[in-house]
This record gives C-alpha cells, structure tokens and sequence, in this order.
C-alpha cells in the first residue's frame, strides 16, 4: 500500500467523499456475502479441528504476522500441536493445499508463510482457499489446532475463534470502507471478535477509542503488544549481534512490508543513523536491488530475508533483523483465556 493512499484514508477529504457511494456498494456486497454464508446458500466447509483466525479489517500490514508466531508459539508450550494456513500472497497460485518443505521458496509459497515456517517449525500449509487448507492439514498431519494467518473474510473457512489485530497507530482511519476508507469491512467488527490485540505504544489512535462503550476497559488500550527489535543476524555468515551493538552506526533500512515506517522508526529509536528504502509489501527481490547501494550495512525485516537469502551472494551486507513480541498483562491473560476456552471445546468433542 503506497504512503500517499495511506494518507488518503486518515481522513475524510473531498478526494474520499468522492469515493463514499462506491463504498456504499462495497457494503452491499459484504452483506449480501455475508447473508449467503447464514442462510446457507453459501457453504463453510467443516473441520474437526479448531480454526482461530488472526486477522484485520484494514487494507495495509498490522502485525497478524508475527503474533501468528508467538500465539503458535504460546499454545505449543500448553502442550497443543499447532499448524498455519495462509492464502500465500507474494507467491505461487496454489489451487491445491500445498504443505511448505525445506526447499520452497518464498517466490512458489509466498514470504510470509515461508517465514512463519522457518520460525516456528510448525507445518504451514498455503492455498488460495483457506478452508481446503485447513481440510489438508486435517488429512495429512497429527495436528490439533490451526491458526489462520489472516483470512478474517474467509467465510468458508470454519473458524473456533477470532484474533482481530488493530494497528495502534493507524487506527481504522477515516472509519470508512474500501476504497474511500482503509477497512474491508465495519469497524464494528471488532465487537464479534474473541479477542482484541493492539499493536502499539500507549498512544493509542484516537480512531479506536470512537468505536469502544465507556464503563468499561477499554480493549485497544489495555491489550496490547509491540515489537522490539532484539538482534541482527548477517545473511552471508550467520554471526549475531545485539541490536545495541549498532548505536550510532549509519546504515540502509529497506523493508518490503506493509507499513515500512514502522521498521524504520524503531531503528531510529534504537539509536541507528537510518535511511529507509521503502519497497511495495510482498516485493520480489532481485540483486538489483541492492547492487547500487554504498558501502553501507543493509537491514531488513524478516520477512525480506527470506527472500534476499535465495539470491545467494550479496554485493552488500545484508542483515536480517529479529523481533521479539512483547504483550501486556491484559492481553496475555486474554490469550490464557482464550486457550482454556478451546481446551474446554475439545475435550467436549473428545
């Protein structure tokens, strides 16, 4: 998503007013869709096994991604044996459920499953239909519990319960839908969701707090969680380094990802002296990219590294940077909830 149309949609300009009626017709759309599923002239394919579905309402990067891992990460230390489906943007069209080898690429399965493989040594299965994702997992793996990284619109996938992450910084903008606004569907979707994450600091958008009731906690504000950098991993040695290690050293931030900024802001907040190279989100590198680039150390997030790892050897040090998610009180005892609640399900079905 380009900065211009992200700027766009914080607020309710002529330019979006124009784009109001469409938007009307967009909300038809979702609830004629919507209507089909629940009156069952539209199917959601079953699964005995539970869904939860990490997702958004807002076009543009929230961080689904990484708290996909840590809530993967989260159950498999209660003892449940996690898998993750995924759509595969940024790779192949995969008609039929494919299960992510050691040999793919992020090209064939896309970056994001591709990294969410390699961090969490889960199987992670990719298909442009979630739910005969989901049916694969069920037939080929010992698998308990899947986690859908996104796909909050899927509705033909079953899904147990509902993961909505909110951007704490962004917001849901000007509150509008596509493609006068940033939301795929009413931000009163959030009322319907198991639970509530919030990336971000304690400057929570102003947008968010119009949507929550007073009298009582707010969830945007309480249940949150962040990012922190932690360390560099060099792409063509493996040698680690703390993120400290780098205060006050110059260097190339570049991030294919859905909000760049954010990468490069926390640099910047660790004490890096950082010029930012913003690429498309799900961008397929090639050394090009990075031929042309001075003698500087290049850093990037992890999903960037999956790719640029495939190029083999580099003209430039590149670095992937590694995060650490960091959740407050209220929203790990929001996920310490929602496990119980599943537990309690599937020992019912048992």
């Amino acid at each position: 998503m380009s900065h211009a149309i992200e700027v766009l949609w914080r607020t309710r300009s002529f330019r979006t007013c124009l784009l109001w009626p469409v938007s009307q017709v967009y909300r038809l759309l979702i609830f004629i869709r919507r209507f089909l599923y629940t009156a069952g002239l539209l199917k959601t394919m079953p699964s005995s096994l539970p869904v939860v579905v990490v997702g958004n309402l807002v076009v543009g990067g929230t961080g689904k991604t990484p708290l996909t891992a840590f809530l993967v990460e989260e159950f498999k230390a209660r003892g449940w044996k996690p898998a993750i489906v995924s759509r595969g943007y940024g790779g192949e069209r995969h008609v039929l459920p494919r299960l992510i080898s050691d040999s793919d690429t992020a090209e064939f399965v896309g970056d994001e499953p591709l990294m969410l493989s390699r961090q969490t040594g889960v199987p992670v299965c990719v298909c442009i239909k979630r739910a005969d994702a989901v049916s694969h997992v069920e037939g080929q793996t010992d698998c308990d519990i899947v986690f859908s990284d996104d796909g909050l619109q899927h509705l033909a996938m079953h899904r147990s319960a509902t993961v909505l992450v909110v951007d704490g910084e962004r917001g849901f903008g000007n509150r509008w839908l596509l493609p006068a606004g940033p939301l795929r569907e009413s931000c009163k979707r959030w009322r319907r969701a198991d639970l509530v994450a919030t990336q971000g600091s304690d400057a929570v958008h102003a947008s968010l707090a119009q949507e929550h009731s007073s009298g009582t906690e707010n969830p945007f504000q309480a249940q949150r969680f962040t990012l922190q950098l932690s360390s560099t991993i060099n792409l063509l040695d493996g040698h680690t380094q703390t993120i400290a290690s780098w205060h006050g050293q110059s260097v190339i931030a570049m991030a294919g990802i859905g909000h760049p900024e954010r990468f490069f802001n926390a640099l910047t907040q660790a004490g890096l002296k950082v010029t930012g190279i913003a690429k498309p989100d799900h961008h397929v590198y090639s050394i090009d990219d990075v031929k042309t680039i001075n003698n500087l150390p290049v850093l990037v997030t992890s999903k960037d590294a999956v790719k640029l790892r495939a190029l083999g050897d580099l003209p430039v040090k590149v670095f992937e940077v590694k995060t650490t998610v960091r959740v407050t009180e209220a929203l790990h005892s929001g996920i310490v909830q929602l496990e119980a609640q599943l537990q309690r399900e599937k020992l019912t079905k048992a």
